[in-house]
């Protein structure tokens, strides 16, 4: 079995190049292009930004989120009912917190509530299984 794992290990992979995932790619349609970046700049309107927000590159970092199912499911109605996705209604909250410092001041309060509470659970969750692992 050792000498099986040794050739997978020992054994020539192809190489790929690497791709180009940027928004800015030749398939993307100029007419949607301008489209996101005028939506871009409206939101960044209240915010002093270097240059003009329409000439920059929309860049994104893909993450995944772990939501309580609830709060996922509201949060998704939301999005379906007014045709918008949840990372652009996520980006446009954190926006408006950030612009408005008693709405970010109550939202960061609510947050640390709801830290403490998950792990609080998550302690429970890892004492259980190290009591049922080691007895």
């Amino acid at each position: 079995m050792s000498d099986a794992l040794e050739r997978l290990k020992k054994r020539n992979r192809p190489t790929v190049e690497s791709r180009d995932a940027s928004l800015n790619s030749t398939n993307l349609d100029t007419s949607i292009s301008r489209i996101m970046e005028a939506e871009i700049s409206g939101i960044n309107k209240s915010q002093k930004t270097q240059g003009d927000a329409s000439s920059q590159p929309l860049e994104t970092k893909q993450s995944t989120l772990r939501l309580d199912i609830g709060v996922s499911e509201r949060l998704q109605s939301v999005c379906r009912e007014h045709g918008i996705c949840r990372e652009v209604l996520i980006e446009a909250m954190f926006e408006y917190c950030d612009a408005n410092p008693e709405v970010k001041s109550v939202v960061l309060s609510e947050a640390r509530k709801k830290n403490d509470y998950r792990q609080q659970m998550a302690n429970m969750r890892r004492a259980k299984s190290m009591i049922q692992k080691f007895g």
